[in-house]
């Protein structure tokens, strides 16, 4: 065993506390990344018409925000199931009563607010691109954990492969 240098004691508890609060942080760079890219792939299929429930929404509220115009509203399904209040997503901004011929993406489970809710996008609604700085960031900033991972499972293949060796004296 090796002794703290003078003067400088060692905290074993507290790295350990360090290393998993950044093991966390990294940790959360892939979740945001699969949020992202599963909220971008579901708009750019829904608003090209590849997927989704076919239906028609209608506007019932369009505020103005500095990032362009919200519209929510009720999706009713081509099918005649039951309406769904929703947010909906237009090529051109919409105004009240205004209606469109959609297709919902139901929301899925996420840690992130606002990804768990439908969304009714119209055709050539490209607002899907707004999630593409997203999992570029996220993307880049996942490298670090998977670069980690990599070099853990490097390690443990070549223990699992050379065995442990004795120390020599």
């Amino acid at each position: 065993m090796s002794a703290a240098p003078a003067g400088k004691q060692q905290h074993p508890v507290l790295a350990a506390v360090l290393v998993t609060v950044v093991a966390m942080i990294l940790l959360a760079f892939p979740i945001a990344l699969w949020a992202n890219a599963a909220e971008m792939i579901n708009g750019y299929r829904a608003s090209h018409g590849q997927g989704g429930v076919p239906g028609t929404a209608t506007v019932e509220t369009a505020v103005e925000t500095r990032h362009g115009p919200v519209c929510t509203g009720t999706f009713t399904p081509a099918d005649g199931g039951p309406t769904v209040e929703t947010r909906i997503e237009t090529p051109d901004g919409c105004e009240t009563g205004q209606r469109f011929n959609v297709r919902l993406i139901e929301g899925h489970p996420s840690p992130f607010t606002g990804y768990g809710e439908p969304r009714a996008w119209a055709s050539e609604a490209g607002q899907w691109m707004t999630y593409l700085p997203l999992v570029i960031l996220f993307g880049l900033l996942s490298l670090p954990i998977l670069l980690l991972i990599a070099m853990l499972a490097t390690k443990l293949a070549t223990l699992a492969l050379r065995g442990r060796r004795t120390p020599e004296v």
